[in-house]
């Protein structure tokens, strides 16, 4: 056969290709719709196991958060089943959304701990000490208060999410 021959005979319908066409339409509409609910569903639902360990890892950390009213000793006791509550809470992450809120409590008792360091260090420094400038003073204050405003941060942010 000549290619001419071939390129005038019909394979199918134009009412197959039709078909073929709308199937594929069907599909591909399918595809998109079943991507997006995926997408909502990473982004935009919390499971309910991270939910609840969460929680707790949270209540933990707010416990922590009268730094200038609770000892060292105090804090330490409090702190101790924290590594446990944060690895059960990372092993209930099923979404996007879950490692987010993870990483969060992370940050948050990070923050926390830091802050905890800076208020023991500013007791520690003694008013009428020679060693101690006045510049290291105000810059110790100013760590404090950043430090205080991240906590805050932190706090809204993950009681609004797990709430």
């Amino acid at each position: 056969m000549k290619i001419r021959e071939l390129l005038q005979r019909m394979f199918w319908s134009k009412r197959t290709l039709r078909r073929i066409l709308v199937g594929f339409g069907i599909v591909v509409c399918l595809l998109v719709v079943g991507f997006g609910v995926l997408y909502y569903v990473e982004w935009h639902w919390l499971a309910p196991g991270e939910r609840k360990a969460g929680k707790a890892v949270l209540a933990q950390i707010d416990s922590l958060q009268n730094l200038e009213l609770i000892s060292r000793n105090d804090f330490e006791a409090r702190e101790i089943g924290l590594p446990e509550k944060l690895k059960t809470a990372r092993e209930a992450a099923w979404t996007l959304r879950d490692d987010g809120v993870y990483s969060e409590l992370f940050v948050y008792l990070l923050v926390t701990e830091r802050e905890r360091a800076e208020v023991w260090k500013q007791n520690q420094m003694q008013p009428g000490d020679p060693s101690i400038t006045r510049s290291d003073r105000e810059l110790n204050q100013k760590a404090i208060a950043t430090r205080k405003e991240q906590v805050r941060f932190y706090r809204q942010l993950l009681h609004q999410q797990l709430d």
